[in-house]
Order: structure tokens, then sequence, then C-alpha cells
């Protein structure tokens, strides 16, 4: 299927590659039809060779979603708003929502193909501050609690690619794809989806605070921590700690911990080979139930089927 040209700065033969490219990376990432994970963190692919529609909703993280092949519509929470998307285009998904999606554009022969990326409440706030104290984040934008579609440029689908290589290699997938996908979040900052994933007023008041809380949440995974604690910890009070750190990494601070864990443990069962109450015990959960619930909302799977379903992929 060709991909019309975006607008951008470069010559049309290179966008048309750079697009075609990314598409032919996820479509042989992609063996059967449904979701796919790469091994980074919050990175997968979907393919559907005809119209399907979701039935059930998903909680997401903020998030972006670049179609490389055919069409889309999402209901997202309670909007009754349809949004309609295909190929150059993306989704932009803010905090935590409901999304109902239809592929309304797919078949055998040209497939729906795209890539979603989770964009990590940590580098939403590193990249918030960075573009604040350097004057180029625009003051009063939507809340990033706004879901959005607009066109991808160039720059992004060449990330993306980067990305997918990084992770398909054990030494890159933990130096360089983390630098990749800060300049997937700061290229979307700097482009017509980022009134859907920033808040200006507050990341100039309390970025770096809610930036030091992810890092502690991060040294501490494997024991029970509160809002209250984590609050002290940057000086702030729980309720003021609370209603910023959503403000400004789209989240919840215990969402963020819980996800923090369940991404831990996948890493843990995956690479290390761990068994899934072992990882479970180790990110702190204090159950294997509770463990197993979270992470088939998040994976679309239990940990032993998820596990099984990568390593035979």
């Amino acid at each position: 299927m060709p991909v019309p040209p975006v607008a951008n700065n470069m010559p049309d033969d290179a966008v048309l590659t750079a697009w075609a490219r990314l598409r032919d990376m996820v479509a042989a990432r992609t063996p059967a039809d449904g979701r796919t994970d790469a091994l980074y963190p919050g990175l997968r692919c979907y393919r559907f060779s005809r119209p399907i529609r979701y039935e059930k909703t998903q909680r997401l993280t903020p998030g972006v979603v670049v179609v490389l092949q055919g069409r889309k519509t999402a209901h997202l929470g309670g909007d009754r708003r349809s949004l309609d998307y295909g190929a150059t285009q993306c989704l932009v998904l803010g905090a935590e929502v409901a999304c109902l999606g239809t592929v309304v554009g797919a078949s055998a022969q040209e497939p729906y193909l795209a890539i979603h990326l989770d964009l990590p409440p940590d580098v939403l706030v590193k990249s918030f501050v960075a573009l604040a104290e350097s004057g180029t984040l625009i003051a009063e934008p939507d809340r990033v609690t706004e879901s959005f579609t607009a066109p991808v440029g160039p720059e992004v689908v060449e990330a993306f690619a980067r990305l997918l290589l990084a992770a398909d290699d054990p030494v890159d997938r933990r130096t360089l794809a983390p630098l990749v996908v800060e300049e997937i979040v700061l290229r979307l900052l700097r482009s017509e989806a980022a009134a859907a994933i920033r808040s200006a007023g507050a990341v100039t008041k309390a970025g770096a605070r809610i930036q030091t809380a992810i890092a502690f949440m991060r040294r501490h995974l494997d024991r029970p921590l509160s809002v209250a604690e984590i609050a002290g910890h940057v000086h702030m009070s729980p309720s003021h700690f609370a209603h910023s750190f959503r403000e400004v990494a789209g989240v919840t601070p215990m969402r963020c911990i819980r996800d923090l864990r369940l991404e831990e443990a996948r890493m843990l069962m995956l690479g290390a080979g761990l068994r899934p109450g072992d990882a479970a015990a180790k990110v702190g959960f204090e159950s294997a139930a509770h463990f197993n619930r979270a992470f088939r909302r998040r994976f679309e799977a239990t940990p032993a089927e998820y596990v099984r379903r990568v390593q035979s992929g």
C-alpha cells in the first residue's frame, strides 16, 4: 500500500522510504493477528488481517499509537467522539483512559499495522522539565488527559525504526533504546500532538520533584510504598503531591508504582528466567493472585502464558 507523503523538510522519496521501512519492520515482527510485545517495556506491534472491533476496554497509560497501514477508529472513555486515524497518523492517549477500538481498514493482502509505545512517566517529566527550562514549552496547553490524533513526522518514524532494532539486541535494549524513547517523547512534545500530553503549569512548579519521586519509586519497588512516604521524600504534602503527580505524569502515583513493578517483573521473567511467583515477590507484590490479575490486565495474558508467547515468537 503506498504511503502518502507527510509535510516536512525531507524529500518525498526519503519520507516514503522511512514509512515503508517501519511498516515492513512491524509486518516482520507480527507473525499472527493481534498484539505482539517487543522485549523493550511498553513497546508493542499490532496486525489485523480483517476489520475487527475490540469489545472490551483496556486501561492505558499515556502512550502513542502510530498507524502504518490501514485505518482505525477509537472511542475513549465516556467521550462519544469517534477518533478516526490511518497511515501517517498517530493517536496520542493521555492519562488512564478506556479505549474501545475498531479496525475499519484491513485485509489479508494489506493488513492493519501499527506500533504502540507507552510514554514512561519519568521520561515525560524529564522532557517536560528540559523543554520548560529551554523556554520552548508552550504556555497553557490542553491538559494531559486529552487524547488527540495528529500527523507523524518522518523523524518520529525513523526513531521508531531505531527503537525496534535496539529492542532486538540485549545490549542495545539496555543502553540505546531508552535514549531513543527520550527522543520520541521530545519530538512529540514539539509537534502537533504536544497538547495531548503536557501540562505546563504543573511542570514548571513540580516537575523536578515528580522526577525525583519516580526515581525513588524505582529504587524501592521491592517493599511497600505509600503516597505519604513518597510525598515526604520530595517535601510535598500527600494531597498536593498526588494532584501534581497525576497532572504531570498522566497517572496516579500508585498506578505508576504498579506499572513499574509489572515491567520489572516482566523483564525478570524474560531476561533472568525467574518463575512468576519469584518475580512477583522480588518486585513487591504481596500475593501471587494480585500479581496475576494485574499482569493479565496489562499484558492480556497470565505471566506464564505471556512468557511462553514471547519465547515462542
